[in-house]
């Protein structure tokens, strides 16, 4: 049997483990979704994924990395072959909680403004429904999920490359939530955070000022430098910061303050360089200052690297599954989410994916596959998950999972994420998966392209982790 019968096979398998099992993934995404625990506290969140991988007979295994007790691995095999790596997610943001309206309403809790329970559900569904084609197709291999937590500032991802943690896969088949439904090809940039703390001598600022030694004046002077920096750095580059402490009251003169960059660029060689300049402008700050100053990496990641050998093929399985089916429901609710937003706002929205065409401000759901895989794009956000793509070839889509014109972080998506908008994303996404793992174990060829294209590029570039050796998680 070849390749193209073989999918032909197991597209009506998965659907059927899908109409299947439907329920139960929407049920778990929404117990996710009001658990909704931040980054490195996924506690219960984490329990429930693995509580289903060991109903549907993966093998689990947790403390994986040392302070991060929420991250785990699930692991099915038939046989020898390749392993195909899916990556989970299920942190939230920080008081970013709303009740499941179509407007805003904060309730003071924590709240999934990027799809995580989508994320996390999603590629635990794809993770099964693929296991059960393979054994009922005889299909040979391994699928292993990655349940990665506190992406959400943490770089949770990181730390498992920089143990060694994803060793031993060979393809990766990644989601994220999004407005549209696409594969992408981009990649994203790498980013540092870091942090600036002064030390200086307090002393009363009226009375006494000579006997001070100001931390703040460290932190102004740093951002003074930093800003004449940007004239000497390239484009590409984004270098934005927020003072975290200033003092405590104007007539005393701070002896602690703390300045915190975010550095981002297309490469992450590019972001290190930037760092050591900032580092030496801090101090010269501290030394024109006569405070003392220390450095302290807060998170990193490093851009993406698609593969699009895999991408392409991916895009295919996306047209047999075809996009999110949405209903009358799904529609009327998304009106009213996008209530307050201009036509032009919500085309606006899709501009940087390349979508350019004003009718798209007239919809509030979008409905169809956009067949511009963006390559060789750079798309201005950061994610650890660029780390694990050097590790083995990885193909990535974004699905359809909140409305026209909404934002990822912001409550239109804590709202989506909760109800059948970004559950019929959430399925949709799964099924993608799903069969673009399946295809990948049945096309030897496929993925040896895959691969030759990958140890190209790693001819030319070198992964060296962006993480501190001495960093440890959640210390951030």
């Amino acid at each position: 049997m070849n390749n193209q019968a073989i999918m032909e096979k197991a597209l009506t398998n998965v659907k059927a483990w899908f109409e299947e099992n439907e329920q139960r993934i929407v049920e778990v995404s929404d117990q996710i979704w009001n658990l909704a625990e931040t980054k490195f506290q996924e506690f219960e969140s984490s329990e429930v994924l693995k509580g289903v991988f060991r109903e549907f007979g993966f093998e689990v295994k947790d403390n994986l990395v040392d302070g991060m007790p929420t991250a785990f691995t699930a692991e099915w095999s038939n046989g020898e072959g390749p392993t195909i790596a899916m990556l989970g997610e299920y942190d939230a943001l920080p008081g970013l909680g709303n009740d499941l309206v179509p407007r805003k309403s904060p309730n003071g809790k924590n709240g999934h403004g990027c799809g995580h329970n989508l994320l996390g559900v999603g590629s635990m569904s794809a993770a099964i429904s693929a296991a059960h084609a393979m054994e009922e197709l005889g299909i040979k291999g391994r699928i292993k999920y990655f349940g990665c937590p506190a992406e959400e500032g943490g770089s949770g991802k990181v730390f498992m490359v920089r143990e060694g943690i994803f060793k031993g896969i060979d393809a990766i088949v990644r989601w994220h939530p999004i407005n549209i439904t696409y594969v992408d090809m981009s990649s994203s940039l790498a980013i540092v955070s870091v942090k600036y703390e002064f030390h200086g001598k307090s002393a009363h600022a009226g009375t006494a000022p000579h006997l001070g030694r100001s931390a703040l004046d460290g932190v102004i002077l740093t951002d003074i430098g930093a800003n004449y920096l940007r004239e000497h750095i390239p484009t590409t580059v984004r270098l934005h910061s927020v003072i975290t402490n200033g003092g405590k009251a104007p007539n005393i003169v701070p002896d602690l303050a703390e300045i915190w960059y975010y550095i981002r660029a297309p490469k992450i060689a590019d972001v290190n360089d930037i760092l050591k300049r900032l580092d030496k402008i801090a101090q010269g700050a501290a030394m024109a200052t006569e405070t003392t100053v220390t450095q302290k990496v807060v998170s990193a990641s490093s851009e993406t690297l698609p593969n699009k050998v895999l991408c392409e093929r991916m895009m295919v399985n996306m047209k047999r599954v075809g996009p999110p089916a949405f209903t009358e429901e799904d529609y009327a609710f998304a009106k009213q989410i996008n209530e307050q937003l201009t036509e032009a706002e919500k085309a606006g929205s899709l501009r940087m994916f390349g979508i350019n065409d004003p009718a798209w401000g007239k919809k509030d759901l979008y409905d169809v596959i956009y067949e511009n895989m963006n390559e060789g794009k750079i798309t201005p956000y950061s994610t650890d998950s660029g780390d694990v793509s050097w590790q083995a070839p990885m193909c990535q889509c974004f699905v359809a999972s909140q409305t026209i014109g909404s934002k990822n972080h912001s409550w239109e998506q804590v709202v989506c994420s909760g109800m059948g908008i970004g559950h019929k994303g959430m399925l949709c996404a799964g099924k993608i998966i799903a069969m673009t793992a399946l295809d990948i174990l049945t096309d030897p060829d496929l993925l040896a392209a895959a691969k030759a294209e990958y140890d190209k590029v790693l001819e030319t570039n070198e992964y060296v982790c962006p993480m501190p050796a001495d960093m440890i998680p959640g210390a951030q």
